[in-house]
């Protein structure tokens, strides 16, 4: 009877420290509960009195990593290609172009489409002219078109489009030209074709641009013959292409507003005055919110739909430093983190602001239209929502 009582009496002790131990709080908790020099607290420019200033601005950038490349035009918008082509030739046939044995019979060039804006049933025709000097797709911009040299001469013939390709025939001495270039260098260059839209074109198409990864860009057939000997078909194979898009200005948009476009490109810059934020402070969370007008916008067939954020270094220039944050379309706005961006603007105490992208900047001519910091609406401006501990 003792023995089950004592065993009684510690099951009942474990039992009592356990549970004592069970509802002690945390060390964090503690910290949280017990002291007074601790308290989070929220700063939101849709409720905390602050200044912000946003604006807008042109920016050309180089387009040679898009997924498609961009050929037509829409209202003050052009859009022109440049692209090569190479080949892969057995010795063989090189000492029969050397020695100018073959003749090209025929020739066409095939590009599938992947992207339109805007409008699909709008006409789009466009040149194709002889290239004669150098551009590489990693540096040429809109404002390198005024040094190319091509040739003013339509190379091209014989068009068939569709909904899914463009399909057009080229003068047979510029492949053969090309396969010579590729037999002996100082027979001939190689520098490509240029696509120019048609003065006629409404709309703007992209075309599935070369990448590692895609069977699907653009591909030139091209029937030779050894006369007497043989008739064959051969393939050149795309080794680099490019857009050159256009727009002599920014967009005129209604008082308010400020864009974003693909391509062009335009961007906006936005910065918010923080001096209400104390400081020394734990920045717990921040998040950003951007809301589009919808009438302003316009879209292509098909885009990514989100914006690009970075962090600006200095108030003179645009450059970045950092990973960009992106915003996505949820609950009729753009919203994101940029816990990191301002994390900076508190511990440096330099606050330049950020750069607003599209979210694939350099994918189609998408043009985003977004309520600025001058919106009559002050609840639809640009909203940062910051979550801080005061220690």
């Amino acid at each position: 009877m003792k023995l089950y009582q004592i065993y009684s009496i510690l099951l009942l002790f474990i039992l009592t420290l356990f549970s004592s131990c069970t509802d002690d709080p945390s060390s964090l908790g503690i910290e949280l509960i017990g002291s007074e020099r601790i308290s989070a607290k929220i700063f939101d420019t849709a409720v905390d009195t602050t200044e912000q200033t946003s604006s807008y601005f042109k920016k050309v950038i180089p387009l040679g990593n898009a997924d498609w490349i961009l050929v037509g035009k829409y209202q003050d918008i052009s859009a022109s290609s440049l692209m090569r082509f190479v080949f892969g030739l057995p010795d063989s046939l090189k000492t029969d172009l050397k020695a100018g044995n073959i003749n090209v019979l025929d020739s066409w060039i095939i590009l599938r489409t992947r992207y339109v804006y805007t409008d699909s049933l709008a006409a789009m025709n466009f040149t194709v002219h002889k290239v004669n000097s150098a551009w590489s797709s990693s540096a040429f911009t809109i404002d390198s078109l005024s040094k190319l040299n091509y040739e003013s001469n339509d190379v091209s013939s014989q068009f068939t489009i569709t909904d899914t390709l463009y399909t057009f025939h080229v003068d047979g001495a510029l492949p053969l030209a090309w396969m010579k270039n590729t037999a002996d260098k100082t027979l001939e260059s190689n520098f490509g074709i240029y696509l120019d839209p048609s003065q006629s074109s409404n709309k703007v198409v992209g075309f599935q641009a070369f990448n590692a990864i895609t069977a699907q860009a653009a591909k030139l057939f091209v029937v030779i013959e050894k006369p007497g000997v043989y008739v064959d078909t051969l393939n050149g194979f795309i080794a680099a292409d490019i857009s050159l898009v256009d727009r002599p200005d920014i967009p005129i948009l209604p008082t308010g507003l400020i864009s974003v476009q693909s391509s062009v490109a335009i961007e906006s810059r936005l910065t918010f005055d923080l001096s209400m934020v104390p400081p020394g402070v734990v920045i717990n969370k921040a998040e950003i919110f951007i809301t589009p007008d919808t009438t302003a916008s316009i879209k292509g067939s098909k885009f990514t739909n989100s914006l690009k954020l970075s962090y600006l270094k200095y108030t003179d220039s645009l450059n970045v430093d950092g990973n960009p944050s992106y915003l996505y379309f949820k609950n009729n706005k753009y919203s994101g983190d940029i816990t990191s961006f301002v994390r900076n603007w508190i511990s440096t105490k330099k606050n330049n602001g950020i750069l607003i992208e599209a979210g694939i900047p350099t994918s189609g001519l998408e043009l985003f239209a977004l309520k600025g910091s001058d919106c009559s609406e002050v609840s639809e401006r640009p909203r940062l929502q910051i979550t801080y501990t005061i220690r």
